[in-house]
């Protein structure tokens, strides 16, 4: 009869943490305090003491820093609650998936605002007629704050622009990223504006237009810089700021005000009538790579992998340009 083997001494002293353990930790960084941790927790200080004590034996490293201002996570705790926030959530989600067992829990998805003109609708498209959408939860905003939810378990599927200034300060290593298309800012007009048609603009007479730009610090305002710093010309001043990219395209197309846009937001619009290209200096408006990123601890979640297929299914075989 094979002899039964004990389970690691490691293993055990995990089987006896409870969540409270891990509340502890959360609370702690956000108080700076062990005595307002305890109040939050409706236990006494002595008692969180010995949960932190707990938790400090079942790591193997001490987590948090204690002296006459109070209380903060050492390193080791700083990179513990990395970790411990994702499966909090997890657990938060798990709650409240079964509480309400007839309805299936949502997939949280961010996405920069092109996508969910671009690619978004396709790929819902896809998933509605093989009856697997589920319910999602859309989130629009800038690819880096994004990621950074996605980093913190707070989204599930992001779908946006990435390069190392989007990622930086990210734990990258822990996504799945998967290339879905390449895009590129484009110069914008209406359809009947004068500077439509012709072969080519030249930076000086861009300069002499008046623009709608979106507030500094996306991407988008920086290729409006490039734009003119690149062709030596300091930037005009900006008549509109905007940030919502669907409302600068209709101001565009009602107006004769200038914009920079994602290529493919413009493509879309164009084959509307509503917009059309123009033929500017080609001078900071790169190509950029947009993709499907999840976590690798969440991807294989069946509704995640989905939808990440389905948009995937999209994807151009090979690094085009998307037309505008």
């Amino acid at each position: 009869m094979p002899e039964d083997r004990a389970e690691p001494p490691s293993t055990i002293r995990i089987d006896r943490l409870r969540l409270r353990h891990l509340r502890l930790l959360e609370l702690l960084a956000r108080t700076g305090s062990l005595g307002a941790a305890a109040r939050a927790l409706g236990i006494s200080q002595p008692a969180a003491t010995l949960l932190l004590r707990e938790l400090e034996a079942v790591v193997g490293a001490r987590l948090v820093e204690r002296d006459r201002r109070g209380a903060r996570l050492a390193p080791a705790g700083r990179h513990a609650l990395d970790r411990l926030t994702i499966a909090l959530e997890s657990v938060r989600l798990a709650i409240a998936a079964a509480r309400d067992p007839a309805e299936a829990p949502p997939i949280r998805v961010g996405c920069i605002q092109v996508a969910g003109a671009s690619w978004l609708p396709a790929a819902l498209d896809r998933l509605e007629r093989a009856g697997a959408l589920g319910r999602l939860l859309l989130r629009e905003g800038r690819a880096q704050p994004l990621l950074a939810a996605l980093g913190a378990g707070e989204l599930d599927l992001v779908v946006g622009w990435i390069d190392e200034a989007v990622t930086e300060g990210l734990a990258v290593g822990e996504f799945e990223i998967a290339p879905l298309a390449y895009d590129r800012m484009r110069i914008v007009a209406a359809r009947g504006h004068p500077l439509v048609g012709r072969s080519a603009v030249p930076v000086g007479e861009l300069a002499r237009w008046r623009w709608i730009v979106p507030p500094a610090g996306s991407r988008t305002h920086a290729a409006f810089r490039r734009l003119f710093l690149e062709g030596g010309v300091a930037p005009p001043p900006v008549a509109v700021e905007c940030a919502a990219l669907h409302t600068t395209l209709h101001l565009v197309a009602g107006s004769r005000l200038l914009a920079v846009a994602p290529g493919a937001a413009v493509r879309d619009y164009a084959r509307l009538g509503r917009v059309a290209v123009v033929a500017g200096p080609p001078v900071g408006l790169e190509r950029s790579l947009v993709s499907v990123v999840t976590r690798r601890d969440g991807a294989a979640l069946p509704a995640v992998r989905a939808l990440r297929e389905a948009l995937l299914a999209g994807a151009p075989a090979g690094p085009g340009d998307a037309p505008a």
